[in-house]
């Protein structure tokens, strides 16, 4: 016997989409796939002037239809009906899937679904060091979960491929082969694999000012590197120089007074938009620093957010010109956190609006904010500025843009890209990011875009499912998401896991390790310290699982084991950390690196270990 499907609908998906069906109906339902005309299931796109992913399944006696208004709701319909037959995705790569047997005759029998997502903007930003399998594996995980845009930052992704392939900040491990043309061999596959799911492909971000220099932005963060002489006019005036910051074109602002710098900028994306129509949102940000902005008499008369609202315009116009309807997303952050008090942007309905509050605090929620007392933004001044930690403060700006801008909007938030890492149980951070998503509407925000390691699952990954599945519908309930994950992950003895590991999240902090709040501090010395003996104590709660259970839930027990060892060596630096013992604190952090960079083959898919060693340098204050 088998399942007959139809296609309704030629699109670049159809054929990823035909590949999935024929791989799960026969894990699932012991059926084989088989495409017909007269078909028992017909998968087709329906007309709607709804911007949200919008679904519908409905089946009865084994025939239905499965439908969406876009190709990734598509797709994203074809596994959620996947998962009400009890499918589950539970991290990314297919070897973290759970595939139950199902007779399709009595699943089939009457199943209706109609649901529209939450928020139109729901997708992940790459940080950190990864590999090729990374990326793929992340990327074919998102519509699983019900996500749909994956960024790019920068022209391609060369910086992310060689920490990992050059295993930067591992000398356990020998370099792999690396160059700029091993780098766009893989940056035109990870562009495959996001097009053929229809994934919103959103790209670039910071590096357009150093493309006007003449610094190609695939190189990411590149530093000591000499501006040119004829290429100093162009570069901000700081302290009476024209010189890069630190050697980075990345780092280094423009001198937008200057009457050349708007055209070479909107050259520089127009010709990008042009050659890369499959960018579906092209950021364009200015640089990744702060407190370098230009000081000639002519920046000096306005706000950096007049100027860049003028270039943005100018943008605008260059596209139309070219027939382009190219999307173009901009940034709240850093400087640009004030608005402009005189520019607004003329064609809205060309811009997404981007709200980055890089330095908030993870220990809360924006649904903790009290709106009744939001204070007033603080004064702008040139190269002076101090950014928030406060969510109430980082409110106040995005408030102040949303008077200036009534467009779409998302936020673009970092739980995944430092906080996660002081979370030693990942469950606070779970927390945080399930309220948050289900408080954006409220914020007047249309989503979220989380940039993040994509290695960010040690010891799980419920942080990104939560997040996903919230965003798909902010009003899920979160004590039912965590049953589900974890008692398909840890398999029946669940809540022993769960227990320890929000035990775990109670008595670590998100932002000690994130550089919020005094490094000394008595009272995180002696919750690290109860972290540090939870985990030396669940050594048999642990091993007794690991040895008893089968297939998923045994990895799952075999990598909590893993990470015990590593939450035992990390407590201990943070505890010598919190007590000011800075010689006892980095000699315990040698132990963690030991332990993190000896072991990264075995957790490589759910731990950054170049990213951590990095956020554990430049912020929480440890040397490597």
């Amino acid at each position: 016997m088998s399942i007959t499907y139809h296609l309704d609908y030629t699109l670049p998906i159809s054929d990823f989409l035909e590949q999935e069906i024929q791989h799960y109906f026969p894990a699932v339902f012991q059926k084989e796939a088989v495409p017909a005309v007269e078909a028992d299931l017909t998968f087709r796109l329906m007309a709607s002037d709804e911007k949200k992913d919008t679904i519908s399944i409905q089946l009865e006696n084994g025939k239905g239809v499965i439908a969406s208004n876009t190709p990734v709701g598509l797709l994203i319909a074809f596994y959620r009906l996947l998962q009400e037959a009890g499918v589950r995705f539970l991290r990314p790569s297919k070897k973290y899937e759970v595939l139950p047997e199902v007779d399709f005759a009595e699943f089939s029998r009457e199943f209706h679904v109609e649901e529209t997502a939450s928020y139109a903007h729901r997708g992940v930003c790459i940080e950190g060091a990864d590999s090729y399998e990374n990326m793929a594996d992340f990327i074919d995980w998102l519509p699983k979960i019900g996500m749909n845009a994956f960024f790019i930052q920068f022209e391609n992704p060369y910086s992310f491929f060689k920490r990992w392939y050059e295993h930067e900040f591992n000398p356990y491990l020998e370099k792999e082969p690396f160059n700029t043309w091993v780098a766009q061999e893989l940056s035109d596959g990870i562009d495959q694999e996001i097009n053929r799911r229809g994934l919103s492909h959103h790209r670039v971000g910071h590096g357009w000012t150093g493309e006007v220099l003449g610094y190609s932005s695939k190189f990411g963060w590149e530093s000591g590197l000499k501006i040119p002489e004829e290429k100093k006019e162009y570069v901000a005036l700081i302290n009476g120089e024209r010189e890069l910051i630190q050697g980075a074109p990345i780092l280094t602002s423009l001198d937008f007074a200057h009457p050349e710098i708007a055209d070479m900028m909107a050259d520089s994306i127009v010709r990008y938009a042009k050659e890369r129509k499959d960018v579906d949102c092209l950021h364009v940000w200015l640089s990744d620093a702060r407190n370098n902005i230009c000081e000639c008499e002519e920046c000096q008369k306005e706000r950096i957010a007049d100027q860049y609202v003028r270039i943005l315009n100018r943008i605008d116009e260059r596209l139309n010109q070219e027939g382009l309807d190219t999307r173009i997303c901009f940034l709240l952050y850093h400087e640009l956190l004030w608005a402009p008090e005189k520019e607004k942007i003329n064609n809205p309905d060309r811009f997404v609006m981007m709200f980055a509050p890089i330095t908030r605090t993870f220990e809360k929620s924006y649904a903790d904010v009290d709106y009744a007392n939001i204070p007033e933004t603080k004064d702008y001044i040139r190269n002076q500025i101090v950014l928030p930690n406060s969510l109430e403060e980082n409110i106040s700006y995005l408030q102040q843009w949303q008077k200036v801008f009534e467009g779409d909007s998302f936020v673009y938030d970092y739980p995944l890209g430092r906080a996660h890492y002081g979370d030693l149980g990942y469950m606070k951070i779970s927390k945080t990011i399930y309220r948050d998503a289900a408080f954006l509407d409220q914020l007047g925000l249309n989503g979220y875009i989380a940039c993040q390691e994509l290695r960010a699952g040690f010891p799980h990954n419920f942080p990104n499912y939560v997040m996903a599945k919230t965003l798909w519908n902010n009003k899920a309930d979160y004590e039912e998401l965590k049953e589900d994950y974890f008692k398909h992950l840890y398999g029946s003895d669940w809540k022993e896991a769960v227990d320890y590991l929000e035990k775990l999240s109670l008595y670590t902090s998100c932002d000690h390790f994130n550089a919020i709040g005094p490094r000394e501090d008595p009272t995180l010395m002696n919750r690290y310290k109860i972290a540090g003996n939870l985990a030396l104590n669940a050594l048999d709660l642990i091993a007794d699982h690991a040895s008893a259970a089968q297939g998923l839930n045994k990895d799952a027990w075999m990598e909590l084991n893993l990470h015990r060892t590593y939450v035992m060596f990390l407590t201990k630096a943070l505890e010598e950390k919190a007590a000011g013992n800075e010689e006892a604190a980095q000699r315990a952090w040698k132990e963690v690196l030991n332990y993190i960079r000896l072991h990264e083959k075995e957790i490589q898919p759910s731990l950054d270990v170049y990213r951590v060693i990095e956020v554990a340098k430049n912020y929480a204050g440890f040397k490597i």
